[in-house]
């Protein structure tokens, strides 16, 4: 009796596990003739971006009945580990969701483990400004993004009318403005300091600000300039000042977490919020008070007094690519899926709210301000940078960056201390 219940248990395990892990997009019984095999880290398909990609697989198999999906689905992690032993073992997926990082997916390319996509027809799409250059190799585009992160600043409207200050749109403005918010009791700004990653990508911001040509950072992480040029240690020193000396942070910044930033934020206690887009949940956080949700709003992150014509140079990366196996015997469907995914799928993501298409799109009539914003921030966009400086080396060296990043907002080494480290980071990640 006992070992037969052991195999039942065994038996509902298996089910489940494989419940889990596989996803078809027809329904048990079909009479399908063509099955696609597709991977990605969208394991929950009833939410988020695994919802958008049932609706495009839905929709597909609406115009090919004798197609059906199988798809794999695993977290990041474990993802990337199955990918790998998948290309060593030439079992890739048909289609796979995959990461643009040059340390992901050139390997692929470099392998001829993936097929160029058409990128005439796709570049006709409303694509934001370098969007898709991160996935171009030799002149080729290998992928498509979904997602589009990019660096604002959350305000909490009725604060600033209430201090009687205005929304500042240059780093000079915004010490000032922040002397009267803290002067008025608030907290004038906070970010996740303690994790770091936000730090770096504010250097990122305004090491642009300072040069006008984000390319020069392209050029450093290539081996091609030290960071120890005059521009970098410029811009460690406008960072340091702006995280640690002028007032617009507090003193307890690089030990202050994501979720008391947010916090601080969300109870009206702080007035600005440096953060992206995925934030945007903000509005309708019920959390939060109606006061709240009803005041917060985004801009621009700011630019040097003077310098104002680059305030739509915008620090944006780009997530969830959609890549095609080389030799799939599905070729001809994977590449006819990828282009009904680039035309759909921006729209869906919109209306689900599950994360901000790397495409431009109309604003909807019920659309909060804050979506609104975010909207208009993007579309004004005439460049962005894409990959952010921390994550196109090796994990030591994104490691590296954000405690470099830390301390140097703590005081706790210098500019030109920051720039030599990083350098030396650099170097080890080269070699």
């Amino acid at each position: 009796m006992k070992i037969g219940i052991k195999v039942l248990f065994l038996s509902m395990v298996l089910l489940l596990s494989a419940g889990l892990l596989f996803a078809t997009g027809q329904p048990d019984g079909d009479s399908s003739s063509v099955v696609i095999k597709m991977g990605d880290n969208l394991p929950d398909r009833t939410v988020g971006l695994g919802a958008v990609a049932e609706a495009i697989n839905e929709e597909f198999i609406a115009m090919h009945p004798e197609v059906s999906f199988e798809v794999e689905s695993y977290q990041d992690q474990p993802y990337q580990q199955k990918i790998k032993i998948y290309a060593t073992a030439g079992q890739l997926p048909d289609i796979m969701k995959y990461w643009s990082f040059s340390t992901l997916l050139k390997p692929l390319v470099d392998s001829k483990l993936v097929v160029p996509l058409d990128r005439a027809a796709l570049s006709d799409l409303p694509w934001m400004p370098g969007a898709l250059e991160g996935n171009v190799y030799g002149g080729e585009l290998y992928g498509i993004p979904l997602t589009a992160d990019f660096w604002v600043v959350f305000y909490n409207q009725a604060i600033f009318d209430k201090v009687g200050v205005e929304v500042p749109k240059t780093l000079e403005e915004m010490k000032a403005v922040s002397a009267k918010l803290s002067d008025a009791g608030y907290i004038p700004a906070v970010t996740d300091g303690k994790d770091g990653w936000p730090l770096s990508i504010s250097y990122d911001n305004i090491f642009w600000r300072v040069t006008g040509d984000y390319s020069l950072m392209g050029d450093a992480l290539a081996g091609k300039k030290p960071f120890t040029d005059p521009e970098f240690v410029e811009a460690a020193e406008i960072f340091q000042e702006l995280f640690n000396t002028s007032g617009v942070f507090r003193n307890d910044l690089v030990t202050t977490d994501y979720g008391a930033a947010r916090n601080l934020f969300g109870q009206e206690q702080a007035a600005m919020y440096i953060m992206g887009p995925w934030e945007m949940g903000m509005a309708s956080d019920e959390n939060f008070s109606e006061s709240f949700r009803s005041n917060v709003r985004a801009a621009r992150f700011p630019v040097l007094a003077g310098d104002e014509d680059q305030m739509d140079n915008l620090v944006a990366w780009y997530g969830g690519n959609y890549i095609v196996k080389s030799g799939s015997k599905h070729e001809d469907l994977a590449m006819e899926y990828i282009q009904l995914y680039a035309e759909k799928y921006a729209d869906i993501m919109w209306d689900l709210q599950a994360g901000f298409p790397a495409q431009g799109i109309q604003p909807k009539a019920d659309d909060n301000q804050l979506a609104k914003d975010l909207l208009s921030i993007s579309a004004s966009a005439t460049a962005t940078s894409g990959t952010t400086a921390l994550d196109m080396l090796t994990p030591a060296f994104k490691e590296s960056h954000q405690k470099l990043c830390k301390d140097l907002a703590a005081g706790i080494i210098t500019p030109v201390q920051f720039c030599e480290s990083l350098d030396q980071a650099l170097q080890a990640a080269l070699k």
